[in-house]
């Protein structure tokens, strides 16, 4: 009775603990939104064409919406990160450099993109020459808010020049094809910006050199000297007609610092699961993501993109352990609970088969009864030899039927073969009477 009592009780304690487990994982478990935003920048430049065709292969690899946002440039896109308004957007490292509320460490950096390149464009008829000459000029750096701005004006400390003595400063540089007032722009951009192509390829500007990009470099640990060959953007006539020094900073792709590893391995796969070398031939390779980087990288990043450093193999490890626990437990508990219904239904099979060998088992000994009643009223040696014969197949039917071993060892089953056997040595016994005495 207290046996039958501890078991009625472990079984809803189980059914329990797995419904349990499986809710808390479900409900903790981590899962990406059904729509994820992007923030771009500007249509028509590199970060929205680029962030257009990753939109789409997220979109495909996960099944959820994928929606852009519109900006500015590089810190709107910061501020919405942090915001929450974004759940992954493109940067420029160099723009957060000198902003105390917008820094790397407050975000998390997923992989770095392609080099983006200071272009100091100027129109070809003015005759300008050097960075220097810009002072005093209308010179677009880029509107509030984007990367495009702040790296100019790091460009401009170095040459001792305020913002506010450039004129229209605050315009998008393709401003330059319809306002014939503004000279030139710093554009700091992907080579392939098809903006920036469509500008240069009306053969009316020019590409200034920097000339201290080494100096600049030493300086800003964001800024790194770049050469743009000659003939890169066009040719016959070539442009640039020679190589031009000039400097570089990193676009990235970033998330905000405590996003999930989920979120950054399906982005990561997205941008490296196909070869979009061909489309933005400058994209740093997933081999080379690393070393690119201009800051740390995301840890669940580093793990992706470097999966045989022991300590990301083994914090990825633990996550998985641990975000894995409460389905385990759930699991082991279902493992229970349908063991325990399996036994119980077989239970129920063999008690079954039981029953009804048991009623056979009675059939049986009613014939034994019967074969011993008939034979009591014949002095036939024949008749008794015929009751012997079926009484003895009566015992080899009996048997071969009665296979339950719980039955086997039942006193009913032994009674049986005692009662063949005393009605065999009974039938026996006449017959040899008879055979000896009476007609054969």
């Amino acid at each position: 009775m207290k046996r039958w009592s501890v078991h009625r009780w472990t079984v809803p304690i189980m059914a329990l603990i797995a419904v349990t487990s499986a809710t808390t994982w479900w409900a903790t478990r981590e899962r990406l939104p059904r729509e994820l935003r992007i923030a771009t920048a500007i249509k028509g430049g590199l970060y929205h064409e680029f962030a257009t065709v990753l939109a789409d292969l997220i979109e495909k690899r996960t099944g959820s919406v994928v929606v852009l946002r519109d900006s500015m440039g590089s810190l709107e896109n910061g501020h919405l990160l942090l915001e929450g308004e974004v759940d992954l957007a493109i940067l420029q490292a160099t723009a957060l450099q000198s902003h105390e509320d917008l820094r790397l460490s407050d975000l998390a950096v997923l992989a770095p993109l392609y080099p983006e390149v200071v272009h100091v464009v100027v129109r070809k008829e003015l005759g300008i020459t050097s960075v220097a000459e810009l002072v005093g000029k209308n010179v677009s750096i880029g509107p509030e808010g984007s990367g495009m701005r702040e790296s100019a004006k790091h460009l401009l400390v170095h040459y001792r020049t305020d913002v506010d003595e450039l004129g229209s400063n605050d315009v998008y540089f393709m401003e330059l094809e319809s306002d014939s007032t503004l000279d030139a722009a710093v554009v700091t951009t992907g080579l392939d910006n098809p903006d920036l192509n469509r500008l240069l390829a009306t053969g009316r500007y020019e590409l200034l050199p920097i000339l201290d990009a080494e100096a600049i470099d030493l300086r800003n640990p964001f800024f790194r000297p770049f050469t743009i060959p000659r003939g890169y953007f066009y040719e016959r006539p070539a442009l640039p007609p020679e190589d031009v020094l000039t400097i570089a900073t990193t676009s990235v792709l970033a998330a905000r610092k405590d996003c999930g590893s989920l979120l950054v391995q399906e982005a990561l796969g997205a941008l490296y699961g196909t070869d979009l070398r061909p489309q933005f031939p400058q994209l740093f390779s997933e081999r080379d993501a690393l070393a690119s980087a201009p800051v740390p990288v995301h840890n669940a990043a580093r793990s992706y993109l470097d999966p045989y450093e022991k300590l990301g193999v083994i914090t990825s490890f633990i996550e998985s352990l641990a975000g894995l626990k409460e389905l385990l437990v759930g699991v082991v508990a279902l493992g229970y609970l349908i063991w325990d219904q399996l036994r119980r239904m077989e239970g129920r099979e063999r008690e079954k088969i039981l029953s009804q060998q048991k009623e056979k088992l009675d059939t049986y000994l009613e014939r034994t009864v019967t074969i011993e009643r008939a034979q009591m009223d014949t002095t036939d040696p024949r008749d008794l030899r015929g009751h012997l014969r079926e009484l003895t197949l009566l015992k080899i039917q009996a048997i071969g039927e009665l296979t339950e071993e719980d039955l086997r060892g039942d006193r009913m089953f032994q009674i049986f073969l005692m009662q063949c056997a005393y009605v065999s040595r009974k039938i026996q016994a006449r017959l040899d009477f008879h055979t000896r005495f009476g007609e054969v």
